[in-house]
């Protein structure tokens, strides 16, 4: 399946404090396999980093599909006490526009615009209440992407202390439909693209710290959420809510990796299996 729309979720991949561990948390979750790619030293160094150390980009795939990635933070960002998390992407039809237009609505460009060799180009950009997001246009649109299937992104939901100004901020920029929904006693917008429902924005919970930022979270597809969310608890997740119900929609839980990288779960409609 092609993700190329403007505005569409088209990458996650996941920036690992500890590599090894999470690989083998996600692929025994979800059962995916993987693919390594090891940049040049030359590209790196041109793009102002340092070392090749720990810079092997690992593609995850699952049935002949690709569904993700992960690298490792560096030292540097370890140090500088950056937390592991999923990095969130939305596909344009120009980056270095985007980029731009992006900073003029209030954002900033937290990593301008680079080539990434024989694969496409990308920036980084964070919103107007803090939350980062990745820009991804690739070289050659790939076709051997799924969502919202089994084990791949189905989801995404930005968590903000100001859901009205960031949707206003993203439907400007990205030409998205945010619209309100009834979900209950929390307030509620939808994302849609191009007329399909692929993601929400709600506000912070009042439990988090003050310092804790706007972000993105993906959810991964599941046909059994109560088989996925014991499998995760048996690999070293934490759980941070057990599954819920979405009245005659969907079931969701949240948990966070042995890491600490924050993910959900997903199924729709009826109850889990026993």
């Amino acid at each position: 399946m092609e993700r190329s729309k403007p505005g569409e979720f088209n990458w996650i991949d996941l920036s690992a404090l500890d590599f090894d561990a999470q690989s083998a948390f996600y692929e025994g979750l979800f059962g995916w396999g993987h693919t390594d790619i090891v940049p040049p030293l030359a590209e790196l160094e041109a793009q102002g980093i340092p070392s090749a150390e720990g810079m092997t980009y690992r593609m995850f795939n699952s049935g002949g599909h690709n569904v993700g990635g992960m690298s490792q933070l560096s030292p540097e960002l370890v140090a500088q006490g950056m937390p592991s998390a999923w990095n969130t992407y939305v596909a344009t039809d120009d980056v270095d526009v985007t980029a731009a237009k992006a900073a003029d609505l209030g954002g900033t460009v937290v990593m301008p615009p680079m080539d990434v060799t024989g694969f496409g180009r990308m920036a980084g950009i964070q919103d107007p209440t803090g939350a980062y997001l990745f820009l991804w246009k690739p070289l050659l649109p790939d076709e051997t992407i799924e969502y919202m299937q089994p084990g791949t992104l189905s989801w995404t939901d930005l968590t903000t202390r100001d859901p009205e100004k960031v949707a206003a901020f993203y439907a400007k920029l990205l030409g998205w439909d945010v619209q309100p929904m009834d979900a209950g006693p929390t307030p509620y917008w939808t994302v849609n693209i191009d007329g399909q429902g692929e993601g929400g924005i709600m506000p912070m919970p009042e439990m988090l710290p003050a310092e804790v930022p706007s972000f993105w979270m993906p959810y991964f597809g599941t046909t059994d959420i109560a088989a996925s969310f014991a499998k995760a608890v048996e690999l070293g997740a934490t759980v941070l809510r057990e599954p819920a119900e979405v009245t005659g929609m969907l079931w969701f839980a949240v948990l966070a990796d042995p890491a600490g990288a924050t993910f959900a779960l997903l199924q729709a409609l009826g109850a889990p299996e026993a």
